[in-house]
């Protein structure tokens, strides 16, 4: 379902691609792009069974989105809508080549180049992903649109996580689960081809050319830009943290089957998106935004001293509300802050945020963990949400001025 934007009639017309079918091959393809992400939950388990000393594991985590971190701002100015699908075919290939390279790396140093090459790998092809799907986003409804688009993100991680256990018994071990999920993104290409030519149905999308590095460093100077990309940073940082390290965690608290907490966390940043809907775009998001870190920040502090396991996964539907808020309205008002042509551009730059946080978080984490414990680490989370809190209300209040 195309539109002509020339057309006497542009709110409808800018809707109307959100629902084509081709859209929904698109998200079909950015779910399996991150079930890459969510197969990781028990990562830290298999490190344990490997003969690699604990306080590299937390290198080792952290190594896959240390790449993004790296190489994302060096990716994203060449991917623009005329030339998205050539990155996303090299992406989904190198993806699967490393899913399958885990079976080979035992040690500290082959792991750790396939955890580089992975990265690599999911640079390419997110970065692809994330620009085709920014010519759909309708006029005056961008925080509803990326709620949308997180929650098909999200479904990998109400899905997989409480089914590794099972997973892992059929196919016999980690790296075998990988192998099979190696094999379920092989489906990206024929979705992909089927979501049609970028060109013909991305007409809402600015003109496809590739940034100079002078277009970069002019984006970069709009002081909201860089103050929502480190706020971001200093969210999914603490994010990290708990995806990580939530099932150790657990369990050295007696808890058994914490993936329930990330499931019920998921269908509470599901329930919350749905639910708000174009609400998140009807109030000041910088508000919303400030409120919705600082709730997370209770949330964290309850999570360091929970009592039993009753209250354990109470928590994570709560964080999954501040979650389901603080995400979408971030990339929202990223993208209502970004110049029509800096658009794409910045919403990958806030995809690097999510991966630079799972580099950070749980590469603090796991010399926090080897040191002191868990406790510390949501601890930690409450500082970063509370720190993310003051940076949006300080953009708010300079927009505003």
């Amino acid at each position: 379902m195309g539109f002509d934007a020339a057309g006497p009639d542009p709110a409808p017309a800018l809707t109307a691609p959100i629902y084509s079918g081709k859209f929904i091959f698109l998200l079909a393809a950015i779910f399996l792009a991150y079930a890459n992400i969510s197969v990781f939950f028990q990562f830290y388990g298999y490190l344990k069974t490997l003969p690699i000393a604990p306080e590299w594991y937390g290198l080792l985590i952290g190594a896959f989105s240390a790449v993004s971190l790296l190489v994302r701002p060096l990716v994203s100015p060449f991917c623009h809508a005329g030339n998205a699908r050539r990155f996303l075919w090299i992406g989904t290939a190198a993806a699967i080549c490393a899913l399958a390279a885990y079976s080979l790396a035992e040690s500290f140093w082959s792991l750790l180049a396939v955890r580089l090459f992975h990265g690599l790998a999911f640079v390419v092809l997110g970065t692809a992903l994330m620009t085709l799907a920014v010519g759909y986003i309708p006029k005056d409804h961008s925080a509803q649109f990326f709620g949308m688009l997180a929650i098909v993100i999200l479904i990998p991680n109400t899905i997989i996580p409480p089914f590794l256990p099972l997973l892992l018994d059929v196919f016999g071990g980690f790296p075998r689960v990988l192998l099979f999920f190696s094999a379920v993104i092989v489906l990206i290409f024929p979705l992909v081809s089927r979501a049609g030519n970028p060109d013909q149905f991305l007409a809402g999308q600015p003109e496809a050319r590739r940034l100079s590095w002078a277009d970069v460093l002019e984006d970069l100077k709009n002081p909201s830009v860089y103050q929502l990309l480190f706020a971001m940073l200093l969210l999914y940082s603490g994010y990290g943290l708990v995806f990580f390290f939530l099932d150790g965690y657990g369990r050295s608290l007696g808890i058994g089957h914490t993936g329930v907490f990330l499931t019920l966390a998921t269908v509470g940043e599901i329930s919350v998106r749905l639910a708000g809907g174009s609400f998140f775009d009807r109030i000041e998001k910088t508000r919303l935004l400030a409120g919705t870190l600082v709730g997370l920040a209770c949330g964290y502090l309850l999570l360091a001293r929970v009592p039993g396991e009753t209250v354990f996964f109470c928590l994570g539907a709560v964080l999954g509300l501040g979650w389901g808020i603080a995400m979408p309205v971030f990339n929202g008002l990223m993208f209502d802050v970004s110049q029509p042509r800096f658009q794409a551009f910045n919403t990958n730059l806030g995809m690097q945020m999510f991966q630079g946080g799972f580099f950070i978080g749980p590469f603090a984490g796991g010399a926090v963990v080897a040191r002191w414990g868990f406790s510390p680490l949501f601890f930690m989370c409450a500082v970063l949400s509370l720190l993310a809190a003051g940076l949006v209300l300080v953009m708010g209040r300079k927009r505003q001025g």
